[in-house]
């Protein structure tokens, strides 16, 4: 039984990203208005929803650069209650560190991380999710960059941003530079955007200790609303990130045995096996279609022992072989 998500972005998220279209002179397209004229102003908007909206902008603008002109589109002040306590923070490091708590009341869709370097310190961002993924993921990257210059009140460059995707064509890639104005590096680990560690001293324009503190704590009654996952989604996220991962692993990453892992998710009308098999076939179709790895590559990636293995489990989630599904037409 596929997970039910519980998962939720912020009315102001949903909301930028039309203001954003509207900024780019792009009209909202009919798919996306009648999702958008169903949202409950007073509610956080659903995932499911939310995603609904990306797969009908993905159609409607198949634009390989939209998610970093609709970042480049967005402005603090439209990520709502977040925006305005990171805009009101000392330094940009105060900001990232406030960022990096509370992003989840912006959207739940996936996780903020900072990984310091010994010359560099790289934001990470991982997304939870798996559809429109690199749209939405250079959205989140691209307006973060738009608002740390924003907030530091001059141009400011980062040392570079990193993209999780395949390379695109040269063109392409100048373009993402030319837009993002920094070096981009694809087939990068993880998505993120690269700074100097002295970046982390730039003093914010908007600066204000009173205001931070007013803020701070509506924030921190919000987050904790937010805090009451299903295991199943735990779980889904968890693979999400490292597919290969088996349930023992998974198990001790949460902390609990397999053994009651097994009866927690049977407690929410799931199974260990079940999420598996959805994310698992959702990278071997989407490696398959990129033709960028062999069998065995795409096996080991996933946890198979061998390619074997692997043939027989997609010919069950699919019907086909691997080899009979590459040669199908994209």
């Amino acid at each position: 039984m596929k997970p039910a998500d519980c998962r939720s972005v912020t009315l102001s998220y949903t909301r930028a990203i039309t203001a954003a279209l509207n900024s780019l002179e792009l009209p909202v397209p009919a798919d996306a208005g009648t999702i958008l004229s169903g949202i409950d102003e007073n509610q956080r908007v659903p995932m499911s929803v939310q995603e609904q909206l990306w797969l009908a902008l993905a159609d409607a603008y198949p634009d390989p650069l939209l998610g970093v002109r609709l970042g480049r589109a967005m402005h603090s002040s439209q990520m709502g209650l977040v925006g305005y306590l990171l805009m009101t923070q000392k330094t940009l490091g105060a900001a990232i560190e406030q960022l990096l708590i509370y992003h989840p009341l912006v959207g739940e869709g996936g996780r903020f991380e900072l990984r310091r370097g010994a010359h560099h310190v790289d934001l990470c961002y991982q997304p939870n999710y798996l559809r429109c993924a690199q749209l939405r993921v250079e959205t989140v990257l691209s307006a973060c960059l738009t608002q740390t210059r924003s907030m530091t009140g001059h141009p400011f460059r980062a040392q570079g941003v990193l993209l999780a995707y395949p390379a695109p064509s040269l063109a392409i890639q100048q373009q993402y530079q030319q837009l993002l104005q920094t070096p981009v590096q694809f087939n990068a680990p993880v998505s993120a955007i690269r700074f100097r560690p002295q970046d982390l001293d730039l003093p914010l324009v908007a600066a204000d200790q009173q205001v931070m503190a007013r803020l701070k704590p509506e924030a921190d009654a919000l987050l904790r609303a937010l805090t009451n996952k299903s295991l199943q989604l735990q779980v889904s996220h968890l693979l999400q990130q490292e597919p290969q991962l088996t349930r023992e692993q998974v198990a001790s990453q949460l902390c609990i045995s397999p053994r009651h892992l097994g009866r927690k998710l049977q407690e929410e009308s799931a199974s260990f096996r079940v999420i598996q098999d959805e994310v698992r076939g959702h990278y071997a179709r989407q490696w398959l279609r990129q033709g960028d790895r062999n069998n065995a590559e795409i096996a080991a990636a996933l946890g198979y022992c061998d390619e074997s293995a692997f043939g027989k489990a997609f010919r069950r989630w699919t019907g086909l072989s691997p080899k009979a599904y590459r040669k199908q037409p994209a």
